[in-house]
């Protein structure tokens, strides 16, 4: 998809649900991307990744999707997702769309490729994010 501000394509996962489910769907399975309701307490889901980091369930918590070093939050990025959202909405409609996405607090796996809430984490989470700034 074409139309970013900065020129660039949008990531398929981003337009195309059935991609974006595909993709998440394989997080969930292989690279234990969750918890499934961030807003729970999910006990065992934190110890289960404590176990695997062999550190503590306080530290493994702050371990999120929206402080990952693959989380992708730039301005191009955000118009892509946004802009997926819309694309079946008819003209005058009213969009709830930006106001989802700041909800989630949504941004890009760029490992998994597909749009990810930031209150969750995966297998492969890496310091140093989000990502906000477009490269030079």
């Amino acid at each position: 998809m074409k139309g970013l501000l900065s020129g660039k394509s949008c990531p398929i996962a981003t337009h195309d649900v059935s991609v974006n489910l595909k993709n998440r769907n394989n997080a969930f399975k292989k690279f234990g991307y969750g918890p499934p309701n961030p807003n729970e307490a999910n006990d065992a889901f934190w110890l289960k990744k404590a176990k695997m980091y062999n550190a503590p369930t306080s530290s493994i918590k702050n371990m999120r999707c929206g402080n990952c070093a693959a989380f992708i939050q730039t301005p191009s990025m955000m118009e892509c997702i946004i802009s997926g959202l819309e694309k079946d909405e008819n003209e005058g409609e009213l969009s709830y769309d930006e106001n989802f996405v700041k909800a989630a607090n949504l941004g890009y796996c760029d490992l998994f490729q597909f749009t990810c809430a930031a209150a969750r984490t995966c297998d492969a989470w890496k310091s140093g994010g989000p990502i906000t700034k477009e490269k030079p």
